[in-house]
């Protein structure tokens, strides 16, 4: 049950964009933009490695479009924003994680994996901000505009 429930949120979030793009709602000076957050813990290292080996373990094998493109190599950046973490440096997250991921994930056999930072398949976004760190891996068609609402339904 708690498996369906999860199932249906992670759709949930996967709509709002879509919804948005099919019906913008009107402008607001208040919602700028909307971080997708699947995770969150306390900004430290340990921890930001433990969670995201989870969120990769977790979401990589879903995204058919990426496994099913041909290539058996995958592409991916880290994507990491600091605002008051002066505790933490992002070379420190970047030495973590780059490795996780390099390494290959075990619930992806048969594929490498590749930093690309103009184009990647999926991205490992991290926001630091004072003791707290959200994490979200996404795979490159659900950026919708970096996420910025005005661009998300302004047509040009």
């Amino acid at each position: 049950e708690k498996k369906d429930e999860q199932e249906e949120l992670e759709q949930k979030e996967a709509s709002v964009p879509k919804e948005l793009l099919a019906s913008p709602p009107p402008g607001s000076r208040f919602i700028l933009r909307i971080l997708p957050m699947q995770a969150t813990c306390y900004a430290s290292v340990e921890e930001i490695k433990a969670v995201s080996t989870l969120l990769l373990k977790r979401f990589l094998p879903k995204f058919q479009t990426i496994l099913s493109k041909g290539s058996k190599e995958i592409t991916f950046k880290l994507e990491i924003k600091r605002r008051l973490c002066a505790h933490l440096k992002s070379m420190q997250v970047i030495e973590a994680i780059t490795p996780l991921v390099l390494g290959g994930v075990e619930e992806v056999p048969g594929y490498t994996f590749k930093v690309n930072l103009s184009n990647p398949d999926f991205s490992v976004r991290i926001e630091m901000c004072k003791g707290l760190c959200g994490i979200s891996i996404l795979p490159r068609e659900d950026w919708y505009k970096n996420f910025n609402l005005a661009e998300l339904i302004n047509p040009s």
